[in-house]
């Protein structure tokens, strides 16, 4: 594919917007069929470009040419192009240098980024309507932030005034990067508990410092040897009734896309009585979909029916 051509498609996408946005390219929801294999994102000021498959050196050459000429238009100024396929994450420095201390921000918050984790760079851009969620209804509450990561549903929650959040992760790594985001954000003071554990291992846990107002669920989708997204995920919410207070909210999210909204309604229907579907959260901008998005977020208000209180 050629420089000019690879220009054309994405030049409608690399424009200035004056909207919160990162994702300004995402050739993974197959709305432009050629690049279904990138992605293109903008952290003031890093333009970063993550191809999913592997290109000819000519075509990686061209996608370089035609992001430095959208650069100085974004207000970017370094470049970033990260190779994800056959099992590796490379981030290659097209141009520029990187901050010291590299960010995202949304809403704003600040959250850290890490440019030599690998493939996650410590913070997902589609999960913004699901942070904006929890910010707009969490003042009091007690939070409890499952598969928590690097707890920027944490910093969110905190944000829009939570009593208390638990985040629970395997990842000490990630919890580390979390602990640095709260403090990041002036929140290092907070009342909020790190656990890195194995969650089937941890309801004990769990239990003693809830029980919790709001729950977001959002786990990997295949982890090898800790989480399988279709065989574990109905056992996280067949444990949750004894977590919840008897009136609370979920946040219930997959991010498969070999799995359909339709999955995840009925996963919870079927393991987690009392739970009522209250809505789909919307797509974060930029994150355009040809069909159901990888991404599925539902709202439940959950009600603890009269058999499980004992």
């Amino acid at each position: 594919m050629s420089a000019s051509r690879i220009s054309d498609l994405l030049a409608p996408y690399l424009v200035p917007d004056s909207a919160e946005k990162i994702r300004y390219f995402h050739g993974r929801g197959k709305t432009v069929p050629e690049l279904e294999w990138l992605t293109v994102d903008r952290f003031d000021p890093v333009l970063v470009a993550t191809v999913f498959r592997a290109q000819s050196e000519d075509t990686l050459q061209d996608l370089r040419i035609s992001l430095q000429a959208a650069m100085a238009s974004l207000e970017c100024t370094a470049l970033v192009v990260q190779h994800r396929y056959d099992g590796k994450a490379d981030n290659e420095v097209v141009c520029g240098e990187l901050p010291a201390e590299p960010v995202a921000q949304e809403q704003g918050m600040k959250y850290k980024l890490d440019f030599q984790r690998g493939q996650n760079l410590g913070f997902f851009a589609d999960m913004s309507e699901g942070r904006r969620w929890i910010r707009e209804r969490a003042e009091g509450k007690k939070v409890l932030n499952l598969f928590s990561f690097t707890c920027s549903f944490s910093v969110a929650a905190l944000a829009g005034g939570a009593d208390s959040v638990v985040n629970i992760d395997l990842s000490d790594a990630a919890l580390t990067l979390g602990k640095q985001n709260h403090a990041l954000n002036g929140f290092q003071a907070a009342q909020v508990h790190y656990l890195p554990h194995n969650i089937f291992r941890s309801w004990k846990k769990l239990h003693s410092l809830g029980r919790y107002d709001i729950i977001v669920i959002d786990p990997p989708s295949a982890q090898k040897g800790s989480f399988m997204v279709e065989k574990d995920y109905p056992k996280v919410l067949r444990k949750l009734h004894r977590l919840l207070a008897p009136e609370a909210e979920i946040l219930a999210c997959v991010n498969a896309p070999w799995l359909n909204y339709a999955w995840l309604e009925q996963c919870v229907e079927e393991n987690l009585p009392g739970a009522v579907k209250v809505s789909r959260l919307p797509g974060a901008a930029g994150f355009d979909e040809a069909g159901e998005p990888a991404l599925k977020t539902i709202h439940y208000r959950y009600t603890r029916p009269e058999e499980l209180d004992n």
